[in-house]
């Protein structure tokens, strides 16, 4: 199976860089399946399940979200705020992060930032379901 370059960053660095068989990524639009010879494109990906096929061996990953892009060249980059592994997901701090925001939701008042509970509530839940894809 043909294969394609793809580097992901992070603002603390490279977290990966190598051959992929299939990349798929979500931007506003919907799911995005990037396979080699994609044609050239940058787009944003939003929060979502990132899945990446290295060796026939398909790996989850969960991401606040960022940019990608599919070079002329055929090689792709992927910058995002933050990126997890299924397998590198800790489980209890992700339940502990939705049932805090979903009391910060519930008991509304005046002091609290409804958009900014919204958003944790979603990384939260976002992180669970891919930890569910170990």
């Amino acid at each position: 199976m043909s294969s394609f370059h793809l580097e992901i960053l992070t603002p603390f660095g490279h977290y990966f860089n190598g051959e992929v068989e299939y990349l798929e990524i979500r931007n506003p639009d919907g799911v995005l399946g990037i396979l080699p010879r994609h044609t050239p494109i940058i787009t944003p990906v939003v929060l979502s399940e990132i899945v990446i096929k290295i060796k026939g061996n398909r790996r989850s990953y969960a991401t606040t979200g960022g940019i990608f892009n599919m070079k002329q060249d055929g090689t792709a980059s992927l910058m995002v705020q933050t990126i997890e592994r299924s397998d590198e997901i800790d489980v209890a701090r992700a339940q502990k992060s939705l049932e805090r925001a979903k009391k910060r939701l519930h008991d509304s008042n005046d002091k609290i930032n409804v958009k900014r509970a919204e958003d944790a509530l979603k990384r939260a839940e976002n992180r669970l379901n891919v930890a569910k894809n170990k």
